[in-house]
């Protein structure tokens, strides 16, 4: 099972290779400005905030997952087969509602089946998801050498990638479907029950510390956002670089370790501490961008995405697998994709966009440093109060 999941991860991260560091390239190319991208982006993450929970308490009610995540990948290469077309700016705000639907919601919904699936998540989820970031790493270092999408076209970026989705709808036959039986052998919800409790009676079920600990990533989400958003463009405005894949490859490459290793720390110093190293991490690296350093400072910057992103889901996959019943960990994932992705996404991209337009990147990226902040006073405040993540 681990196997399959491997492979599963390695062609989603793979397209998200593609994405990342290229979508904010597309719409540039389509002659958007800085906030306009920045909204556009975060269109694209707040979908975020309701593909995944919406999704995820779907895929928990009717228990085929697999079938699930062959429609959602089905849309999202449809979908994004749309951006080789001038379309405008209200078209382009459809589109993205549309993929981002799709395309959110696929990596909390395998997170989710594996934490089902997997016998021991702790030790068995960082040996299958560590192949994302090898499928990250491979294909951003393949990009960076072979140059093809290092042009002024949009078509090769989109073609790749939908190719790349096609993959992934094959890999996603692999998985099991997982129908969830009751006592009596019929296939129901086990998190609904009867099918009359609602979504929100469960949202509001969740303990304190898994919303504190959401709370937490939200900020650091929030300040990431002018990474996530505008990185590729610094590169490219600031230091006049075409080739970027290899550089976002290396943030990935970073993780690695983390994501393997990582959870037997976040489970021997607790989830409040590795938060806390995680923002921490992620400050530094934002303040580095905003002093625009020399190439090779931004580089060795790059080597805290272990931090910014491998321990930060590391630590909040151990958080959601000790703190939630299993059968409602799929939607407990998605409001974590949803809020500390989506959400925050949204806010930080549209405002990072203004504050880009008018300010220029240091600016933007101190202001990203700063919101940041709000997970070490978050983290602080409850520690001082006497509860414990």
């Amino acid at each position: 099972m681990v196997f399959r999941f491997s492979i599963n991860y390695f062609v989603f991260f793979a397209a998200m290779a593609t994405v990342v560091p290229y979508l904010q390239q597309i719409l540039k190319m389509h002659g958007f400005s800085a906030s306009e991208i920045g909204f556009l982006l975060g269109v694209f993450e707040v979908m975020g905030v309701f593909g995944p929970l919406l999704i995820g308490w779907f895929a928990d009610r009717i228990g085929k997952y697999r079938s699930v995540l062959l429609v959602l990948t089905l849309g999202a290469g449809l979908s994004f087969f749309l951006f080789i077309f001038d379309i405008g700016f209200i078209g382009t705000v459809f589109v993205l509602i549309f993929f981002g639907m799709m395309y959110r919601p696929i990596a909390s919904l395998t997170d989710a089946l594996a934490s089902r699936t997997l016998s021991d998540v702790v030790k068995q989820y960082g040996q299958a998801r560590i192949w994302g970031s090898i499928g990250y790493v491979g294909i951003s270092f393949f990009y960076q050498i072979w140059g093809f999408l290092d042009s002024s076209s949009s078509y090769r970026i989109v073609i790749v990638f939908t190719v790349i989705m096609g993959i992934l709808f094959i890999s996603n036959l692999s998985l099991p479907q997982i129908p969830i039986i009751n006592s009596s052998g019929d296939t129901k919800d086990k998190v609904f029950g009867d099918g009359k409790t609602k979504i929100l009676t469960t949202v509001f079920s969740l303990p304190a510390v898994f919303w504190i600990g959401i709370a937490a990533a939200f900020f650091i989400k929030m300040g990431m956002s002018g990474y996530y958003s505008f990185f590729s463009i610094y590169l490219h405005d600031v230091y006049n670089l075409k080739g970027i894949s290899g550089i976002w490859g290396l943030g990935a490459l970073a993780e690695i370790p983390v994501v393997l290793w990582g959870s037997r720390y976040v489970v021997k110093y607790g989830v409040a501490k590795m938060i806390l190293l995680a923002a921490v991490g992620t400050i530094i690296r934002m303040l580095l961008y905003a002093i625009v350093p020399p190439l090779p400072i931004i580089l060795i910057g790059q080597l805290l995405h272990a931090l910014s992103f491998g321990l930060l889901h590391v630590t909040i996959i151990v958080l959601i697998n000790n703190q939630i019943n299993a059968k409602s960990r799929a939607l407990a994932m998605a409001i974590f994709g949803g809020i500390s992705y989506g959400l925050a996404g949204f806010i930080g991209s549209s405002l990072s966009g203004l504050i880009l337009d008018s300010y220029g990147f240091s600016v933007m990226y101190i202001f990203c440093a700063v919101i940041i902040m709000g997970a070490v006073f978050l983290i602080a405040f409850f520690r001082k109060v006497g509860v414990i993540i």
